[in-house]
Order: structure tokens, then C-alpha cells, then sequence
């Protein structure tokens, strides 16, 4: 047996000169990035929802990004009261995604939740995160609960629309690949764990989306718990410090078609709804749009340019790590968008293919990684013109 997991507690800790053996095992922690701007009128009952959890080791930080409201007097009042918060003061207001990543450089827990603000987690939201994560036998890359959505005080709806369509589907339901997970207090552990608190039969609600998926079927930020791991995968990217919103569709997006992803089926946050909305103004409603497509705040194409351009620019890293060369054309193919960055000069074929258009900008190292036959097949069928298929120049 490893020695690391039978070492002796030193005396101090046991009370005793030859103490006995210190549990060597604990559940994994997980950090709670809130991203605050000015929601000062929200944000200590965000905070508080964080550490509200039955959960046993959750952190949490706040990131402000120079609100101008109450903000700073309700942050002062929070490291008055609630130890252990740690609190992150941008000196500018640069987006939800920059703070999103401040956040989670400020913790090294293996699992992080991004909290909006305005919103609230449940107190058992945590721990059935972590629960189904434990719980699974494939390893995706998050877990995503429904979202209650209220105003003001009042619940108004009870899930959320795309999330909604998946589960009442047949799809995604594999109880073969799931074990529910537990462990006895003793040598190993400290306490038992899953308690009473936590719903085992969450497991027989459970979707799986597989990778490959280009359609949105999770709910919104405050709903979605990442494995650390996962979103490394899609950090290193420099056009994610102009990328103002749309962070949680760049990471859902991206993490789940190369790793997958989980819906649980139970409400595990709040959304709260208040006209202030950046993206949602409205509680959802069958054939009704909630939002202003291309409306103010709302970055989801350029997120999804963004990820586009690091799937290319990194094709040899994702290919070294089991995909295929085909598979990951294939995926790129089916993340395919528009390009935002299309002018009225921009020839048709890239202004609708973001792929083409960034293919053809990174040809050597793509086609490097890709191999040329299939980076020349995914440029012609991407929309690029035969011509450029045949000779791709940068």
C-alpha cells in the first residue's frame, strides 16, 4: 500500500506522542468563482447561497469588476462577516470572461462552479454535483442542473427550456455507466459520505451529451460545474480577454465536444430574473424568445468564433491527446459558424464559415496536424473555393 496513505498524523494533531493513523483521503473541494457587476443588491445573498452548502469544502471568491453601485460597502461588509470569502477587485470593468478566469486562478480546486451574481445556488447544488461526478463511470468534462427561474421573490418556472427538451427526450439515458458512489468513515476516510442530504436517485435522471454536440442544451452559467482539467483545455487563448459575455457558451461548448458532458435533472440553482438581465429580460416562454438575438451583451457568436479558432490553432495538441485526424475534422466541422468579423469586403464563402476563414490563416500548422488530403477537404467543404482548396495560402 502506498506509504503517502498509511503516514502516521504528527503528535500535535492527535493529542498523543504515536497518534493514530490521519485519514488520508478527503472529497474532492470546489470553488465558487462569483462574478459581480453592480449587483451589490444581490450579491451578499449570492454569497451567502455558496456557503450555505451541505456540502463540506466549498470556497468561494468574488470577483468585482469595478462596479460603481453599492458594491463596495456590501464587499466590506462581507470580509467584515464571512471568513474565508476571498474578494478580487478588478481595477476595470473588462467583461465577464476576464473575471470568470481571475476567479479561477485565485483557487486550484478540481471542480469550479461560475456563479453569476444575481443568482443563487440551492444549498444541495454542490454536493449533487459532486455526487454525479463521483458517480460516473465516463469521465466528462461538467455536470449541468436545471435552473429554477424566479422574480423578484417569486419561482415563475420551474426548469429551463433547452435543458428541458433534452431530458424529456429518450437520448442520453445510460445507467450502464454509472455506480453510486459512497465511502465509510475510517482509515481512509473521515466521515461517511454521500449523507442523507444528498439524493441517490438523481442518478436514474441522468442525460449524457456526447460530444460533438453544436446545439445549446445546458443551462446557464450558475448551473454548470467544470472539472479544473477540462476547462484547461481551452485556456490558453488570448482572444478570451475580449470576450465581455458568453463565457459559459465558449466553455460548454468547447468542453463538452471534446469531453462530454452530463445533465442532471433536478433544480440545483436560481435565476434570477430583475430587467437587468444581460442575456434573459424575460421568464421562458414555448415559441417565444427571451433575449435579443444580437442585442446588447450578447457575445455568443463571437464565443463561438473564439472556440473555433482554438480548436484549429491547437489541432495538434487535441490530436496527440486520441482524436483522430478525420474525428477532429469532423468536429470542427460540425462547430462551424459564421464569421462575426466578416466586413462588407470579405468574400461570401468566409463571411459564412468561420472555419475556412481561420483554416486557411493558421494552413501550414493546421494542415501539419490535420495532414493535407484533410485539410483540403474540410477547406472545400467548409465552402472555400475549389481554387483555394487546391492551393491554400495564409
Amino acid at each position: 500500500m502506498d506509504e503517502a496513505l498509511t503516514r502516521e498524523a504528527p503528535a500535535a494533531r492527535t493529542g498523543g506522542e504515536t497518534g493514530a493513523a490521519a485519514p488520508a483521503l478527503s472529497l474532492p473541494r470546489v470553488c465558487v468563482v462569483i462574478v459581480n457587476y453592480n449587483y451589490g443588491r444581490f450579491l451578499e445573498a449570492c454569497v451567502g447561497s455558496a456557503l450555505a452548502q451541505t456540502y463540506p469544502d466549498v470556497e468561494c471568491v468574488v470577483v468585482d469588476n469595478a462596479s460603481t453601485d453599492e458594491t463596495p460597502q456590501v464587499l466590506a461588509r462581507i470580509e467584515a462577516g464571512r471568513r474565508g470569502v476571498k474578494i478580487i477587485r478588478r481595477a476595470a470593468n473588462d467583461g465577464q470572461t476576464p473575471a470568470a478566469l481571475d476567479g479561477l486562478r485565485a483557487s486550484d480546486a478540481p471542480y469550479v462552479i461560475f456563479v453569476d451574481a444575481d443568482d443563487l445556488l440551492l444549498p444541495h447544488c454542490v454536493a449533487t454535483h459532486v455526487f454525479v461526478h463521483l458517480s460516473l463511470r465516463v469521465h466528462v468534462g461538467f455536470s449541468s442542473g436545471d435552473m429554477l427561474q424566479a422574480s423578484g421573490r417569486e419561482v415563475v418556472l420551474g426548469s429551463e427550456e433547452a435543458f428541458g427538451r433534452v431530458v424529456a427526450g429518450r437520448r442520453g439515458r445510460e445507467p450502464q455507466r454509472l455506480r453510486a458512489y459512497r465511502q465509510r468513515a475510517g482509515a481512509m476516510f473521515s466521515q461517511d459520505w454521500p449523507g442523507e442530504d444528498v439524493d441517490r436517485s438523481i442518478l436514474a435522471r441522468l442525460r449524457f451529451v456526447e460530444p460533438m454536440t453544436n446545439e445549446w442544451v445546458w443551462s446557464p452559467t450558475s448551473g454548470n460545474c467544470f472539472r479544473r482539467d477540462a476547462l484547461e483545455l481551452f485556456l490558453d487563448q488570448p482572444a478570451l480577454k475580449t470576450l465581455r459575455t458568453g463565457t459559459d457558451l465558449y466553455f460548454c461548448l468547447g468542453v463538452n465536444a471534446v469531453c462530454g458532458s452530463v445533465l442532471i435533472d433536478d433544480a440545483l440553482a436560481v435565476y434570477r430574473l430583475h430587467g437587468g438581465n444581460v442575456f434573459s429580460k424575460r421568464p421562458q416562454l414555448r415559441n417565444v424568445l427571451s433575449y435579443q438575438p444580437g442585442g446588447s451583451g450578447d457575445s455568443n457568436d463571437r464565443a463561438k468564433a473564439i472556440l473555433i479558432d482554438h480548436l484549429i490553432d491547437h489541432a495538434r495538441f487535441f490530436i496527440e491527446r486520441g482524436w483522430t485526424p478525420f474525428d477532429f475534422a469532423r468536429l470542427l466541422r460540425r462547430m462551424d459558424c459564421s464569421d462575426p468579423d466578416a466586413t462588407a469586403a470579405t468574400p461570401r464563402w468566409s463571411a459564412r464559415s468561420r472555419v475556412a476563414t481561420r483554416l486557411l490563416a493558421r494552413y501550414p500548422a493546421a494542415a501539419a496536424a490535420l495532414g493535407e488530403p484533410i485539410a483540403r477537404g474540410l477547406l472545400f467543404i467548409s465552402g472555400a473555393p475549389l481554387s483555394k482548396a487546391l492551393r491554400p495560402r495564409p
